[in-house]
């Protein structure tokens, strides 16, 4: 048998053992690079019972994919027993992703009595970290970066007996014998002392985790999460909590049952959940918004620093504004020095840089924001038989991947590329992928615009390149998502994509499939100003769209006084072909809107207007909405017109968040008018949904209900991000359709 999957260093091979000796079976089980192939012999009925039993009862972290049959003479084995590993020339992707820690190896790392009483590395088959330790396949301990540490006589009859939760859980340690952390100060002298002495004092730590350094600190110490802020130049950005339990997160946030199991999930992600404005908490936490993105401990670590007096704890990434995580202590003395007081280390070395996942709970299950730690490189099956592909993903929120068969894996996320220390490990990300799952790409596939950094990446591979729309990728990620093979209308909302006339896209509607899609339906195009600042600027976006629709300079400046100075500029770029360019990115609309409503007019991080724009209209209720329209010349075009009631509303002292939900209202019914148009037009009854914009749970929400009214099934994204972090995926599935290899 050869059986795909997540099926190593998850107990797999144990349970196999089992089963076989269970039944009187003679023969043998291997770990290869192409899975785990199993060579069983004996009666034919315990053979048959054997293969229909095996997928029942799998191990906590063990899935089974694929299983082929391979009939085979007897060979006349007297016993079953477990191979050494092999390397083989088919891989398949079986690494499971670094996994929390599980409730056996938590009772005994608080059980005196146990010999991994207190020791912070503590891990079984069944948890603790894989990918961010694993530097080539098959995954076994010399393959890791816990080769270095020789497993003590107790250590390694534990990892040799099959009858162990730790036979071959790699990372398999104790104190005598494995990784040993440190309290160091900025210059690595060892500190004396409890960490959580300093955290009470309102200290920061820079605490090394599996995939990379985390920032801490009390979060119910206003002082502390202020000085933080400062330290670290992050004016209003949200910072990730970190709760010692259940009790705690519900003492700050709602939590509902199913949000609760994803919390407690063996990937342990950050999960947003709505804030009950606990007053205890510092409001620097989360600015102007009402969720807290919350995590539980994920690893003894963490455990180990909270108490009855911690019990929340701001836990985010120790880098530098838009850098990398930081894997080294090297790197962690040079970054980090003005920014932590001290440093929690070990001698661990983390190969695959990682970061937390983030998470909303749509329609009972996971939404992502970040896909990384917990489900890297968990693979996508997808519908049809794909050529080996290199995606290179887009520049923001950067995501590869490869392909290879039924499968598409990508990678963990990268950020943004314009930073250079991101591209740098990017390049690295996408050699470690290439050797680790073994693919040649017959080609690589890029993004269509000509100054993107992964563009120019994919051109330097020495392989043929497929340039796909930005937001073609969008469309077909969301199809690959949902394993849809057959032609659908598509609605793509996001900040800003090259379009194939040179313009900035933003809000498309398309019809198709992975080989065939057309855009038929866009926003109305307007003028935004040329540049980044646009993005920080939100105040300017709002101007001049106004002034787009006739608006008087004075009016204008009685929403925007700040514009007082530069009104007559942003102006001047309205009427400029080179000051401004045409544009219909709904993005930008709703940095306009969330200016216009006075809600935020300028911007410190991406999404902030947006973000307040939708906690603003979550706090107000009403069904009130704006006129909307469609309009039609050589496509149906969605007017944004509506904007002009945000402006009157705010003029009349409407609250603004009464405001910002009527927009929001607005928008939602505007994609509604246009997809009842389109759909008399074109033979679909499905409609997916992708891109930035659809992170928003009031429009994912208010769709998903009211297209099942209407008759359409929407489709919205499940196993990747609807942002740009799933953009990858879209690009295979567009340049195989254009190879033809995909029918």
């Amino acid at each position: 048998m050869r059986v795909r999957g997540t099926v190593q260093g998850v107990g797999f091979r144990p349970h196999v053992y089992r089963k076989a000796v269970a039944l009187g079976l003679k023969g043998w089980v291997i770990n290869t690079s192409g899975g785990v192939h199993i060579h069983v012999e004996g009666e034919a009925e315990a053979v048959r019972r054997f293969v229909s039993e095996l997928p029942s009862d799998l191990p906590p972290l063990a899935c089974i994919e694929e299983m082929e049959l391979l009939p085979r003479e007897p060979v006349g084995y007297e016993t079953f027993f477990i191979h050494e590993s092999l390397p083989a020339d088919d891989v398949a992707v079986t690494v499971p992703p670094d996994v929390g820690l599980c409730q056996d190896c938590l009772r005994e790392y608080r059980d005196p009595a146990d010999r991994r009483y207190g020791y912070e590395f503590i891990n079984c088959v069944n948890c603790g970290p894989r990918f961010s330790i694993i530097r080539a396949v098959p995954y076994d301990r010399e393959n890791t970066s816990m080769a270095v540490f020789t497993m003590c006589e107790e250590c390694r009859r534990e990892y040799e007996d099959p009858a162990n939760r730790r036979f071959h859980a790699e990372p398999n340690a104790c104190p005598r014998c494995g990784p040993q952390l440190r309290l160091v100060d900025r210059e690595g002298n060892e500190v004396t002392g409890d960490p959580r002495h300093y955290l009470r004092a309102g200290k920061i730590l820079a605490v090394k985790g599996i995939g990379g350094y985390h920032l801490a600190c009390d979060a119910l110490n206003w002082q502390a999460v202020r000085e933080l802020r400062e330290r670290k130049r992050r004016e209003t950005k949200p910072f990730a909590l970190m709760a010692r339990d259940l009790d705690t997160v519900r003492k700050y946030c709602h939590l509902s049952p199913e949000e609760e199991r994803l919390l407690t999930a063996p990937e342990r992600p950050i999960l947003l959940l709505r804030s009950r404005g606990n007053p205890a908490l510092s409001p620097e936490v989360a600015p102007g918004l009402n969720s807290l993105g919350i995590m539980l401990p994920y690893t003894a670590i963490h455990f180990s620093l909270f108490d009855e007096s911690l019990e929340l704890l701001v836990m985010t990434s120790a880098n530098l504004s838009g850098d990398p995580l930081i894997l080294t202590e090297e790197e962690a003395f040079q970054d980090l020095r003005d920014i932590a007081d001290l440093f929690l280390v070990h001698n661990r070395e983390i190969v695959n840089r990682v970061d937390d996942s983030v998470v909303t709970l749509f329609q009972g299950k996971e939404y992502f924001i970040r896909r990384a730690r917990g489900y890297v490189p968990r693979g996508l099956k997808v519908s049809r038989s794909l050529p080996p592909l290199f995606a290179a993903g887009g520049d923001l929120k950067n995501v590869f991947a490869f392909s290879k068969g039924q499968w598409i894996v990508p990678s963990q996320h990268f950020g943004d590329l314009e930073n250079p220390r991101n591209l740098d490990a990017y390049r690295r990300g996408v050699e470690f992928f290439r050797h680790f799952l073994k693919v040649e790409p017959v080609a690589a596939v890029a993004d269509l615009h000509p100054l993107y950094f992964s563009t120019a990446f994919a051109e330097e591979m020495g392989l043929p390149v497929v340039k796909v729309q930005h937001h073609q990728a969008h469309f077909a990620s969301c199809l690959a998502d949902n394993e849809i093979d057959e032609k659908v209308l598509g609605v793509v909302c996001d900040g800003t994509g090259y379009g194939e006339d040179g313009t900035v896209w933003g809000c498309e509607f398309f019809y198709g499939d992975y080989c065939e899609n057309e855009r038929v339906g866009s926003l109305l195009p307007y003028r935004q100003p040329a540049g980044d600042d646009v993005q920080k600027n939100l105040a300017q976006m709002g101007a001049m769209l106004l002034l787009q629709l006739g608006w008087e300079e004075r009016d204008i400046l009685s929403l925007f006084p700040e514009l007082a100075g530069e009104l007559s500029i942003i102006k001047a770029q309205t009427r400029s072909e080179k000051l401004s360019i045409p544009s219909s990115s709904s993005g930008r609309l709703f940095d306009a809107a969330a200016a216009i409503a006075g809600i935020c007019g300028r911007a410190t991080y991406e999404g902030e207007g947006p973000m307040r724009l939708e906690a603003a209209a979550e706090r107000a209720g009403g069904q009130e909405s704006y006129p909307v329209r469609v309009e039609k010349d050589d496509m149906y075009r969605l007017s944004w017109r509506f904007v002009e009631g945000v402006a009157r509303d705010r003029l009349a002292g409407v609250d603004p968040a009464i405001i910002a939900r009527r927009f929001h209202l607005t928008f939602a019914r505007g994609i509604e008018e246009m997809l009842l148009y389109l759909r008399q037009e074109y033979p679909a009854r499905k409609v997916v949904f992708s891109g930035g914009v659809f992170q928003n749970r009031l429009l994912v929400g208010y769709l998903a209900e009211r297209l099942l009214e209407l008759g359409l099934t929407p489709c919205f994204h499940r196993r990747v991000p609807p942002n740009d972090g799933g953009l990858a995926v879209g690009q295979i599935m567009i340049a195989a359709g254009r190879m033809e290899t995909c029918a």
